[in-house]
C-alpha cells in the first residue's frame, strides 16, 4: 500500500502486485472501494473465548475511519494495553494513518505482531507507535518507497516537506532518521522489501527480543 497522499482528490494505493487510484473520500466509499479490490478496511476486534480484553486485535488495511475506530475501541475498553496486528498491509490514508499512530503512542498501547502475522508500508509505520513493540519470530516487517504526482520519493529534495512529516513521526517515535531513508532505498513503490532480524534490531524497531509466544 501507498504512504502518500497525492492530493485531495486521488490516492494511489502501490500495492504487492501493482497500482490502484481510487478517490479519497468517505470512509464508507473507501471501503467499498477496498471490498471490490478482494481487501478489507482495518477492523478491531477480540478473540472468541478471550478471557481477558487487554489485547485488541487488529486486520486489515488503514483507511479513512480507522482513527474513528481506534478511538471508540481504546474508549470503550480502558483495559486494552497491547494491539496485536495480525495482517496490516498498508494504508490509503496517510494523514489518519499517522493521526492514529499518534493516539496509539498517546495511551501508551504496546504493539505486537503475532505468529505468522504481518504488516507492511503503512502498517510498518503503525506499528512503531507502540510504546513497547514485539515481534513474534515468524512475523514479518514490510517496507518500502513511496511515489509523488510524476516523482519517486528519492527524487524530491532530502528537505522537502513530504519528506519531513515521516521524519518528524518517526523523531516522536524514538526510531533513528536513517530509518526513513533506509525505507526508500529498500524497494521502490510498488515491491515490498522483508525486513532481515539483523535490520529489526539496527533501526530500533523492537523493543523487546523477539517472541516465541503463540499469542
Amino acid at each position: 500500500m501507498s504512504k502518500r497522499i497525492l492530493n485531495f482528490a486521488i490516492v494511489m494505493i502501490v500495492t504487492l502486485g501493482g497500482i490502484w487510484v481510487v478517490p479519497s473520500c468517505t470512509a464508507w466509499k473507501q471501503r467499498q472501494f477496498l471490498k471490490q479490490e478482494g481487501e478489507t478496511a482495518a477492523t478491531f476486534y477480540f478473540k472468541k473465548g478471550q478471557k481477558t480484553k487487554d489485547s485488541l486485535y487488529m486486520k486489515g488495511v488503514i483507511y479513512a475511519g480507522t482513527l474513528k475506530d481506534i478511538r471508540k475501541a481504546f474508549n470503550q475498553h480502558k483495559e486494552i494495553t497491547t494491539l496485536v496486528m495480525e495482517a496490516v498491509p498498508g494504508s490509503m490514508d496517510d494523514e489518519i494513518n499517522l493521526l492514529a499512530s499518534r493516539e496509539i503512542r498517546k495511551r501508551g498501547i504496546n504493539t505486537y505482531i503475532p505468529d505468522k502475522g504481518w504488516v507492511a508500508s503503512g502498517g510498518t509505520d503503525m506499528f512503531l507507535a507502540g510504546k513497547n513493540r514485539n515481534v513474534h519470530t515468524t512475523a514479518r516487517l514490510g517496507v518500502h518507497s513511496w511515489r509523488g504526482d510524476e516523482k519517486t520519493a528519492l527524487e524530491y529534495p532530502k528537505n522537502h516537506k513530504e519528506h519531513q512529516k515521516y521524519l518528524q513521526y518517526y523523531k516522536e517515535m524514538n526510531i533513528p532518521g536513517d530509518f526513513y531513508w533506509y525505507t526508500l532505498q529498500a524497494a521502490p513503490a510498488d515491491s515490498i522489501h522483508w525486513m532481515t532480524p539483523d535490520e529489526i534490531h539496527q533501526y530500533k524497531v523492537i523493543t523487546e527480543p523477539f517472541s516465541s509466544s503463540k499469542k
